[in-house]
């Protein structure tokens, strides 16, 4: 998976809005309903907080434009590329 660009293929009524990796080959990405306006977002996320350095993990979350942001992954559960666009696409499906 890691390579040049990433390649997630959203499910049918989202599109990419953004696809890229970090400088430490974690995934930014951001997915948006061409309807509702809801969000799926992929980020960094750093499971530790008194220890310096790059991210090990990633945070995906929900951004509906009525109720604000929910939390659908975070961590050692989405710590590698795949899990996190695994759990992201689930999270489309299931809106």
């Amino acid at each position: 998976m890691i390579g040049d660009e990433p390649e997630i293929e959203p499910p049918e009524d989202w599109k990419t809005t953004e696809c890229r990796f970090s400088g430490n080959f974690k995934l930014i990405a951001e997915f948006e309903h061409k309807e509702t306006g809801q969000k799926i977002r992929i980020a960094p996320y750093k499971t530790y907080t008194d220890q310096p350095g790059f991210c090990n993990a990633h945070r995906v979350t929900s951004v509906d434009p009525e109720t604000g942001v929910t939390e659908v992954a975070l961590g050692f559960e989405v710590e590698h590329v795949e899990d996190a666009e695994e759990v992201a696409i689930e999270a489309m499906k299931r809106l």
